[in-house]
């Protein structure tokens, strides 16, 4: 009988490969969440008129990217040491990822925050 794949890695470049898909796929994901779940509970807080609930929201999709960020970076070191037997190309695709990482990142933190400062000045009706 043939053994289940683990979702996490053992070896050391899948696992670094791992934490880049991670660090790129992660931002987009929690900027969805945010825009998806922020506008379903704004109806809630129009009749509530509590707000807690849309910043929590707000709070855990930034803390997703937060950590989208770190996971990415965090491997920078790892491919950049091991760099003399990796090929020249796998080196430069890492690099591009890592890149790529903390730009989506930087880029959908921004997007969460703009959300979570409409929420603080509008109305809860208005959103």
């Amino acid at each position: 009988m043939p053994t289940p794949i683990s979702i996490f890695p053992g070896d050391e470049d899948q696992n670094i490969n791992f934490r880049l898909w991670l660090g790129i796929l992660l931002p987009p994901f929690a900027g969805g969440i945010n825009t998806l779940v922020g506008y379903m509970l704004s109806n809630y807080d129009c009749n509530v008129h509590n707000r807690h609930l849309v910043l929590l929201v707000n709070i855990l999709s930034a803390l997703l990217c937060v950590i989208a960020g770190i996971t990415s970076y965090s491997t920078r070191g790892k491919f950049e040491d091991r760099a003399d037997d990796n090929p020249e190309s796998l080196l430069h695709t890492r690099r591009f990822m890592l890149y790529g990482g903390l730009a989506f990142t930087a880029g959908f933190l921004l997007f969460i925050i703009a959300g979570t400062t409409s929420t603080f000045l509008l109305h809860p009706c208005d959103l």
